[in-house]
C-alpha cells in the first residue's frame, strides 16, 4: 500500500514538476506578449500623433508664409503662393483665405466667396475646425476645414489614421482633448469606450489594459491633439505560443522539439523573404524595359528597367512582392539581380545607340548602403557603359533616410550618374527633397498626368509641379503618358521626356533593341532622302 502511495505521490510531484516550468513559462510569455502589445500600441499612437503634428506644422507654415507675403489678399500672386504651399505639403489638400465664416479664395483657383458655416469646434490654441465640409460637387470626400489668423486649409483627417496595422480590428482615433466631448477628428473603428478619451498629460505617451483591450494614448505637447490605439489583448496569445516554445523545453521529448523545429523551418522556408532569396538564387527574376522618349522628337533615348518575377507558371505583380521585400530587408538582393541583368543587356543597347540611358530603381535600403556605389561601378565595368548611360531612381521616402543616404547619393553623382526622384508629388516632403538634395531629374507621377484635360480638383497640380521643376533647372520626365493630348500638354510646357503606353509598353531587351534598330534605319533613310 505504501508503495502504491509512494508511486502516487511521486507521480503527482513529477507531474507538478513537469507542469510548473510550463505554467511559469506561459505566465512569463503572457506578460511579455502584453508588454509587446503595449509597445506596439504606443508605436501606433505615436505615428498617428506624428502625422497630426506634421499637419499642424504645415498649417503654421502656411499661415506664416501667407501673412508675411505682402501680397494683396486673394491676388493672383497670393493664390499662386497658396498653390506652391499646397503642392509642397503632404497632408494639406487646399490653402485659402477666410474671413469669419466666409472662405474668400483658395489654391484651387476659386475666388467666389463661400459661406462655410460656424465652426464645429474651437481648440485652446484658437484654431477653428469644421468637420466634414464640401467645397463643391467635384470633391469626392468630405474633408475638414481648419482656420486660424485668416488662413484656412483643407485636410483629410482619415490620412493620419491610415497606417499599417497588424490586424483589421486594431482601432485608431484622433481627438481634441480641450473639447468637452473629446471631439474626434478621425477614427478607424467604432467600438471605443468614453473613458479611453480621458486625456493624458501634454507630451505624454501611456498604455494600459482595460478588460480585453490594450489601450495606448499619445498626446501632443505643442498642439491640441491626442491619438489613441486599441489592440485586442488576444493578440498577446501569439507571443504566448512563441515564448512557450522557447521557455518550456523541460519535460518535452526530443521528438516534440524536433517536430517543432521542422515546423519552424518549413514555415520559414515558405515565407516571402525566403521565397525572394530563393528566387534571386534560382534566377527567377527578369527585367523588362519601358521606353523613354524625347518629347520634342519622339526619339527613343532611354528605358526604365522594371523587375518581373515568374514563380512556376504565375507572374507575381511587383506591387505584391516589392513592399514585402523592402519590409523584410531582402530588397537589396532583388536590386543586385536587376543590376546584373542590366549589365548583361546594356551592351546590346549601346551597340545601337551609344547615348542610350537605362534607369534603375533603388530602394531606401539601397540608398543607405555604401556598397551600392561599388555595385554601380561594377555594372559600368562589366557592361562597358559610361556613367552617362545610367540613371538611378528612388522615391521621396528613399531620399529622406539620413546622412548615410546623402553620402551615397553624392557618391553616385560624383561618378557622373544622374539621380532622379520618382513619383514626385505623392510623398510627404517633396519640396524638402528638392531643396536639400542634389537631384538631376524630376519624374512626374502618373496620377497627376492622368488629370490633364479633366475637371478634377487636382487637375492643376501638374502645372505647378512643372513650374517647380523649371524654377530649379531640373530635367523632367512624365510617367504614364497614354494620350496625344497629354503628350502635347507636357511638351508645350517644357517637359523634356516621357514614358507610358503611348510610347511603348514594357518589353524584353531584344524587342527594345529592334525598336532602336528601326529608329536608326528610319534616321538613315531620312538622311538619304534629304
Amino acid at each position: 500500500m505504501r508503495s502504491r502511495k509512494g508511486i502516487a505521490v511521486a507521480a503527482i510531484v513529477g507531474f507538478v514538476a513537469f507542469l510548473m516550468p510550463i505554467a511559469i513559462s506561459l505566465r512569463l510569455a503572457w506578460k511579455q506578449g502584453i508588454e509587446d502589445q503595449k509597445r506596439e500600441g504606443m508605436r501606433y499612437a505615436s505615428e498617428v500623433l506624428r502625422r497630426c503634428n506634421e499637419t499642424s506644422f504645415q498649417f503654421e507654415r502656411a499661415i506664416r508664409l501667407l501673412n508675411n507675403d505682402h501680397f494683396a489678399h486673394c491676388s493672383p500672386q497670393e493664390i499662386d503662393l497658396m498653390r506652391q504651399i499646397d503642392v509642397g505639403s503632404s497632408y494639406i489638400q487646399m490653402v485659402g483665405r477666410i474671413s469669419g465664416n466666409t472662405l474668400e479664395c483658395t489654391s484651387l483657383g476659386t475666388t467666389k466667396p463661400m459661406d462655410m458655416g460656424k465652426p464645429t469646434l474651437m481648440t485652446v490654441t484658437g484654431t477653428a475646425e469644421r468637420i466634414n465640409v464640401s467645397l463643391g460637387p467635384n470633391q469626392l470626400d468630405r474633408l475638414d476645414l481648419v482656420d486660424q489668423h485668416g488662413v484656412a486649409v483643407l485636410v483629410d483627417s482619415s490620412l493620419v489614421v491610415d497606417i499599417p496595422k497588424e490586424g483589421d480590428d486594431v482601432e485608431l482615433a484622433v481627438f481634441v482633448p480641450s473639447t468637452p466631448n473629446r471631439e474626434r477628428l478621425g477614427a478607424v473603428g467604432s467600438n471605443f469606450r468614453p473613458k479611453w478619451f480621458e486625456p493624458a498629460a501634454k507630451g505624454a505617451v501611456t498604455s494600459y489594459i482595460d478588460g480585453d483591450s490594450v489601450v495606448s494614448q499619445a498626446r501632443s505637447g505643442p498642439y491640441d491633439y491626442a491619438a489613441i490605439s486599441v489592440i485586442p489583448s488576444r493578440y498577446a496569445y501569439h507571443y504566448v505560443r512563441q515564448f512557450a516554445l522557447i521557455f518550456i523545453p523541460v519535460g518535452l521529448s526530443c521528438g516534440l522539439l524536433l517536430g517543432w523545429a521542422v515546423l519552424y523551418i518549413s514555415r520559414a522556408r515558405s515565407s516571402i523573404p525566403a521565397l525572394v532569396r530563393a528566387a534571386a538564387r534560382n534566377q527567377e527574376f527578369s527585367v523588362e524595359y519601358q521606353p523613354i522618349v524625347e518629347m520634342a522628337t519622339r526619339r527613343l533615348v532611354g528605358a526604365e528597367a522594371l523587375v518581373r518575377w515568374k514563380r512556376g507558371g504565375t507572374w507575381i505583380s511587383p506591387a505584391n512582392f516589392i513592399p514585402l521585400a523592402e519590409e523584410s530587408g531582402v530588397i537589396t538582393q532583388i536590386t543586385d539581380s536587376v543590376i546584373r541583368m542590366v549589365a548583361r543587356d546594356l551592351p546590346k543597347l549601346l551597340e545601337a545607340d551609344t547615348g542610350f540611358r537605362v534607369s534603375i530603381n533603388l530602394s531606401p535600403a539601397d540608398l543607405a548602403a555604401s556598397a551600392t556605389e561599388e555595385k554601380l561601378k561594377e555594372l559600368l565595368r562589366r557592361s562597358g557603359a559610361e556613367p552617362r548611360n545610367l540613371v538611378v531612381e528612388a522615391t521621396e521616402s528613399g531620399f529622406l533616410q539620413g546622412s548615410d543616404t546623402r553620402a551615397v547619393i553624392a557618391g553616385i553623382r560624383r561618378q557622373g550618374i544622374h539621380v532622379a526622384i520618382d513619383d514626385f508629388g505623392t510623398g510627404y516632403s517633396s519640396l524638402a527633397c528638392l531643396q536639400t538634395l542634389e537631384i538631376d531629374v524630376m519624374k512626374i507621377d502618373k496620377a497627376f498626368v492622368e488629370t490633364i484635360g479633366t475637371d478634377g480638383p487636382t487637375s492643376q497640380v501638374v502645372q505647378h509641379i512643372i513650374e517647380i521643376g523649371h524654377s530649379m533647372n531640373m530635367m523632367m520626365a512624365a510617367e504614364g503618358v497614354e494620350t496625344e493630348a497629354q503628350a502635347g500638354y507636357l511638351h508645350s510646357r517644357g517637359v523634356q521626356f516621357g514614358q507610358g503606353w503611348l510610347f511603348g509598353r514594357p518589353m524584353s531587351v531584344d524587342a527594345l533593341r529592334r525598336k532602336l534598330d528601326e529608329q536608326n534605319a528610319d534616321a538613315m533613310a531620312a538622311q538619304l532622302t534629304a
